[in-house]
């Protein structure tokens, strides 16, 4: 239970931190002219990304996740709003029991 409940807040950090970075930080810069934006966001959406990596590959290392679900996991996290969905599939895999 523990694991999936990280696994979904991990998922969440890294879904918002893209949103913020995509539709805030970018246009600040290319329409504002405000390039501190993605110096600032940048960095911070690569950390948390990074960090939900290694929640993956470390679930999957403990034989929580499968190849499959890992595959899911991380490609969900290159897609706007991808990190939502996967924390949505999270929540479910939560009440179904499978942590």
């Amino acid at each position: 239970m523990k694991q999936v409940t990280i696994l979904r807040w991990f998922a969440l950090a890294e879904a918002t931190t893209l949103l913020v970075l995509v539709l805030v930080a970018v246009p600040l810069k290319h329409f504002a002219g405000i390039p501190d934006a993605t110096r600032v966001m940048g960095p911070i959406h690569g950390l948390a990304f990074l960090v939900f990596c290694y929640a993956v590959i470390r679930s999957a290392s403990e034989g929580w996740l499968t190849k499959g679900e890992v595959a899911r996991l991380l490609i969900g996290a290159f897609i706007p709003f991808g990190g939502f969905v996967n924390e949505r599939w999270l929540k479910a895999k939560k009440a179904d029991g499978q942590s």
